[in-house]
């Protein structure tokens, strides 16, 4: 069975070392609606002539539309993707519900590909999108190989996984913490990486360690990649649209080589940018040591260690080459970089390159045996080679007085160019093979090389140099035009169903994750209530039997529960507009729970664009208040410390130089919340014009904290202009209501 090497391209140079070192299909984004805003991307007229040089020998490329709308952005999406479908390209990879309705509906030979910011986790997710006509899913990066195995052996699906790069820690879109604590939305391709900071450790207030507590090591999956093309998995991935074309180039070429020959040794993968590797939880590693926190930056190779001064240089001992150019990390207290501008052999020679002991001029007091590790190979070389590039045989046909004519035939069809000029009777040199071979091989911008020319010109003939190369290039363009995929069956029409309103009183509902919360909603007469037992969770969801309304936090949930069950859509499901709202309506959801990212005015624009598009209101449930989940984590922080099932005797937090947070391990599954409540009882006045039901998320209160709580909002509700505030600015926040993310 075939298994796509899928790599990653930041820009144009990146995307020609991924095609042309073995790559099958590569991702990208241009400049807008992808997960990874900055990073170069590519414009337009680049994504033309990656599109023609992929098709030209038959690789895919997939953009990333996958970052989650607002209302006012929706509009302008679509037309991109009409944009991306009429230029050919072969599928998107998609995060917002409305866009892949979107897709599926409108775009009728572009796949659609349910992104890993999705959270895709099992079976049932699949099934899911399976129905609604998605072409593949990219697997959250937590589902491990036994899982991938039972997936594949009981649908039809086309599976992704990521196979190499650098990991979240949190599950992919369940990750709020950029944006709650800057404004940068990971959901939203924003992301400003709080995981790679530093955090303390904290059990009962006392200090367990400092260090980079969230920070992944960096996937590597090698070594298994037979075992993973055995189960067959479609698209082995890898990650690194933020990385140079050295990274690109080594990765892909090692993952070729690997795929095709599994008892290659892919050592040069120790050679680029990483951090210390791991097999992730594709292939169980261990839930605490997963990261490594010591470390939040990249690696390097280990290449040697210190030894001693001799004058003013000092002595390294290399168990691997390294030469001028060459950028290397000294391990130490506090780590130094630099670039290697010269080197000398022990005898104070100035050398290129070493591979044994020799002498380096360092600035710097290192303690003596400190480990060297190289960062920068400048050693790569990053010339393109016809390796993976198509021969070409080129026909040569005119006679005098005719332009002259050049054929190829490509796939079972035949091109055709032509000069301007025309051939006349050679007064002295004639045209020859030589001549002929030397301009036609000129074809470096394209995924070709000359294999061979048929000199079929009719006697001794002459043309000009620029004449052969007008023919020449005439010839590309009419393969670039074929190859390029241009489409013009778009289906403009939109078929809306019209789902009615149910209005009901505006309800106070409540997600309680302990018996006594669920108790102190009882004693205070909320009706409708969220917990374990009519709760399907965002991971590890059980899909047991639920009587009557069921909370559901991932596309699974839908999947198992329409037409048995009254279904709610959590915010999990990071809902920013009104078709989003529409498309869950119509997948059987009941009331849809907004994403804990908007704003006020987000709010506003969603419901209003909801009405006017289809002449109803949306049924709406909104977060009010609640100690935001700002990450959800397979990896255990407390596991590495023998702390492994204390965590409900003992309170754990992790803190930084501008907050604290705590975390709860739930079945397995860890949690971290904001430290201040998130709380807009004083804005309900203002929320009610949207909604008819406001929920209370409890994840810590007590029994007593639970009650005073819903006490406040039935006093509010009952007299919603009161100017009485219960909001309290120290414990509190009002986290987006205010303030739009990026």
């Amino acid at each position: 069975m075939f298994t796509e090497l899928l790599a990653p391209a930041g820009d144009l140079d990146c995307f020609k070392q991924a095609i042309y070192n073995g790559a099958d299909a590569v991702y990208l984004a241009t400049e807008r609606f992808g997960a990874r805003a900055y990073a170069k991307n590519l414009s337009l007229d680049e994504l033309k002539e990656a599109l023609i040089l992929a098709h030209e020998i038959h690789k895919k490329i997939y953009v990333t539309v996958n970052t989650n709308l607002k209302e006012n952005e929706i509009e302008d999406c679509k037309k991109y993707i009409r944009t991306l479908y009429e230029y050919g390209v072969d599928g998107l990879i998609l995060a917002d519900f409305s866009m892949i309705n979107y897709v599926i509906e409108h775009c009728p030979n572009m796949e659609a590909h349910i992104s890993t910011q999705v959270g895709l986790k099992d079976l049932n997710d699949v099934y899911f999108m399976e129905k609604i006509g998605a072409k593949r899913c990219v697997l959250a990066r937590e589902v491990s190989f036994e899982e991938i195995k039972k997936i594949k052996e009981t649908v039809n699906m086309p599976l992704e996984i990521f196979a190499h790069g650098a990991l979240c820690v949190s599950y992919s879109g369940g990750c709020l913490f950029s944006s709650m604590l800057s404004l940068r939305s990971g959901n939203r391709g924003r992301c400003a990486q709080n995981c790679r900071r530093e955090y303390t450790l904290y059990k009962d207030g006392k200090k367990i360690e400092k260090g980079f507590h969230l920070s992944m090591r960096d996937l590597n999956t090698s070594f298994y990649l037979k075992d993973l093309q055995n189960i067959g998995v479609d698209s082995l991935k890898i990650e690194g649209r933020m990385k140079d074309p050295e990274y690109v180039k080594i990765t892909v070429s090692e993952y070729r080589k690997k795929m095709d020959n599994p008892s290659y040794n892919p050592k040069s993968l120790d050679t680029i940018f990483h951090r210390n590797y791991t097999k992730g939880f594709l292939f169980n590693e261990d839930k605490g040591q997963i990261v490594d926190i010591t470390k939040r930056t990249n690696e390097g190779a280990l290449i040697g260690s210190l030894k001693n001064k001799v004058n003013n240089l000092t002595r390294i001992t290399l168990t691997r080459p390294l030469q001028v150019g060459d950028r290397i990390r000294i391990e130490g207290d506090s780590d130094y970089f630099f670039t290697i501008d010269k080197l000398y052999d022990l005898n104070g020679k100035e050398i290129k390159e070493s591979n044994k002991d020799c002498l380096i001029n360092i600035y710097k007091d290192l303690k003596p045996n400190s480990n060297i590790y190289k960062m920068v190979d400048s050693s790569i070389d990053l010339t393109i080679t016809d390796e993976f590039k198509k021969g070409i045989i080129i026909n040569v046909y005119g006679s005098s007085g005719e332009p002259i004519r050049l054929t190829a035939s490509l796939d079972n069809k035949v091109f055709e160019g032509y000069s301007t000029q025309t051939l006349t009777k050679a007064l002295n040199r004639p045209i020859d093979d030589e001549t002929l071979i030397k301009q036609l091989k000129k074809l470096s911008d394209t995924s070709f090389y000359l294999e061979n020319i048929n000199n079929n010109l009719d006697g001794k003939l002459f043309i000009t140099v620029a004449g052969i190369n007008e023919a020449r290039r005439n010839l590309i363009e009419n393969i670039s035009d074929y190859y390029q995929n241009k489409r013009n069956d778009f289906i403009s029409k939109t078929n809306y169903e019209i789902f009615e309103y149910k209005e009901t009183p505006l309800t106070l509902t409540a997600f309680c994750t302990t018996e006594e919360q669920l108790k102190a909603c009882t004693d205070e007469g909320i009706n409708i209530t969220y917990s374990s037992s009519n709760y399907c969770a965002y991971v590890k969801a059980d899909y047991k039997d639920i009587k009557g309304n069921v909370l559901v936090a991932g596309y699974g949930g839908i999947y198992a529960y329409k037409g048995k069950n009254s279904i709610i859509a959590d915010y999990s499901f990071n809902v920013m507009n009104s078709e989003s709202v529409y498309y869950l309506h119509k997948a059987g959801c009941d009331v849809v729970t907004l994403s804990l990212e908007l704003s006020l005015n987000d709010i506003k624009n969603l419901y209003n664009g909801y009405k006017k598009k289809f002449n109803t209101n949306p049924n709406l449930e909104i977060i009010c208040y609640g100690h935001q989940n700002l990450m959800t984590l397979k990896y255990c922080p407390l596991r590495r410390y023998g702390e492994c099932g204390k965590c409900d005797k003992h309170v754990y937090t992790l803190e930084d130089d501008k907050a604290m947070f705590s975390t709860s391990r739930q079945n397995c599954i860890t949690h971290i919340y904001n430290s201040k409540a998130t709380n807009l009882i004083d804005e309900l006045v203002e929320i009610s014009k949207y909604t008819n039901r406001i929920r209370l998320s409890f994840s810590t209160e007590s029994y007593d904290e639970a009650r005073t709580i819903i006490k406040q909002y039935k006093e509010k509700l009952s007299n919603m202009h009161t100017v009485k505030s219960y909001f309290n600015k120290d414990t509190q926040t009002r986290g987006y209501y205010k303030r739009e993310i990026l």
